[in-house]
């Protein structure tokens, strides 16, 4: 169900194109509603603005003297675990086993090891909880193989590493089909 517009409630299948908010069933109820908008229009494309700018820029590298998954302090008793070296999330041995405070902010690995190589896991995600939906095409052992109708039908390169092999089908790289 399409939202309701700004003016009349009815539903909405126009937005504003400048500050992609405000929602509009017709250009009459745009036209009716621009007094009461323009100034909060102007206010959300600056908000637009900063929010972009906030989300293109990179993430400040973690202290490494603390563990980045629960903040505790780091000692010759409580050494460091793992540190990643791209994006420097640094955890503590408790964390590193801790599923959600062990994965680090890169968005295509953890901890230096690309996710594209691992069984899909709902906690490979990107630091800030979005999950990677990329190529897959995990290490296998003898006698542990995944049947041939999960991998698409052709070798090609990964859209992650590279790696020219056979990756699994779209439907099979959602960690719900393995949890």
């Amino acid at each position: 169900m399409p939202p309701p517009c700004q003016v009349c409630y009815e539903d909405a299948t126009l937005v504003c194109s400048a500050c992609k908010c405000a929602r509009y069933c017709s250009e009459k109820c745009q036209k009716q509603d621009w007094k009461t908008h323009k100034k909060g229009c102007e206010f959300q494309q600056i908000l637009n603005r900063v929010n972009e700018e906030h989300a293109a820029a990179p993430r400040a590298r973690p202290n490494s003297k603390r563990c980045t998954g629960c903040n505790v302090k780091f000692s010759r008793d409580y050494p460091c675990e793992d540190e990643c070296p791209d994006c420097g999330y640094v955890v503590c041995e408790s964390c590193a086993c801790d599923s959600s405070s062990g994965t680090c902010y890169c968005p295509q690995s953890n901890f230096g090891r690309k996710y594209c190589s691992m069984e899909p896991r709902w906690y490979h995600t990107d630091g800030n909880g979005k999950a990677y939906c990329g190529d897959r095409h995990p290490e296998t052992y003898p006698g542990e193989e995944y049947p041939d109708d999960i991998y698409e039908p052709e070798p090609r390169a990964c859209n992650n590493c590279g790696e020219v092999t056979r990756v699994f089908k779209e439907k099979y790289r959602d960690h719900t089909y393995f949890s």
